[in-house]
């Protein structure tokens, strides 16, 4: 039975996210079997082989399509997943036989304390307006004591925070309402100010437009700043690197630098792309923070 615990005394939105919405429509728009088989080639996958222990449960929070799942079915583990998305969720049921999937929230979720030895949370938790904390906080309840979590984010390194000052005028520009109003563009019902104001001061946030106007998307965070918040969910940090340096180049430099090849689940760059990637460094250009922490149960009284 879940037992009561002490996360934040806050009311928490429970509709829907804009960012979910897109997540969700990206996930069903292809095959869960061409998902599945992209895994095999994905930078973490070696990790997760090293990592993850055998004959513990594995919880992948945020879990998408189902494909994470799946190929830990595939490898041997039990697995389970957890998503918003009931879409998501019922797909997955149907064709991954030998797995459990649950419709819920990172931030209180259906499962008991200490119901399993590891978690995977991929490009998860930065998606909560209130920060990733009530979710890090949830981690650690449901594992056990000495299990494990894998946990990326979006990395604020140099090449992002150069990337952000230069779209800085044209983000602004693009959320005035009078200029979106001669351009013959969508008028937002809801004002960035209000999606702002929902969010983290200090942190590096992301934004979109949607149906109802302007949403908070995501937060990018630096190591000092992930540190803090691991650690103060009760974590031990066992490893820390920056990691999937091709994703980086695309997303800081842009169609000049590549396309994403959805067929074959990987970043193709250009030849400008490559010399990039040739040149800089991951630590400067990587796309994610990659996080193994283990749940370190003389913290235990302090969360």
């Amino acid at each position: 039975m879940k037992q009561m615990h002490n996360i934040q005394d806050e009311v928490r939105d429970v509709s829907i996210p804009a960012a979910g919405v897109a997540f969700e429509n990206e996930f069903m728009s292809r095959s869960l079997e061409q998902q599945i088989a992209h895994c095999d080639h994905y930078e973490l996958a070696k990790y997760f082989r090293e990592r993850l222990p055998e004959h513990q449960p594995i919880l992948e929070a945020g879990c998408g399509s189902g494909r994470w799942v799946a190929w830990f079915v595939k490898n041997g583990w039990q697995a389970a997943g957890l998503d918003w998305s009931e879409a998501c969720c019922v797909r997955a049921r149907q064709e991954i036989p030998g797995a459990r999937f649950e419709v819920g929230d990172m931030r209180d979720m259906p499962f008991g304390d200490s119901e399993f030895g590891a978690i995977v949370s991929l490009g998860a938790v930065e998606h909560c307006p209130e920060g990733p904390m009530l979710s890090l906080r949830e981690y650690y309840r449901v594992l056990r004591p000495g299990g494990i979590a894998i946990v990326t984010v979006p990395y604020l390194g140099l090449a992002r925070r150069c990337e952000r000052v230069l779209n800085a005028l044209k983000n602004t520009l693009s959320r005035n309402p009078l200029l979106r109003r001669l351009l013959g563009k969508q008028l937002a019902i809801r004002t960035f100010s209000e999606a702002q104001r929902e969010t983290l001061r200090g942190y590096a946030a992301d934004f979109m437009f949607a149906e109802r106007g302007w949403d908070f998307y995501q937060y990018n965070f630096s190591k000092m700043q992930m540190r803090a918040f691991l650690q103060e969910a009760g974590f031990a940090i066992v490893d820390e690197f920056v990691e999937f340096g091709d994703e980086g180049i695309l997303h800081n430099f842009g169609r000049v630098a590549g396309a994403y090849d959805y067929e074959r689940g990987v970043v193709s760059l250009s030849t400008i792309g490559k010399a990039l990637r040739g040149l800089l460094p991951v630590d400067l250009i990587g796309h994610m923070l990659y996080y193994l922490v283990r749940k370190d149960i003389q913290n235990e009284k302090n969360v």
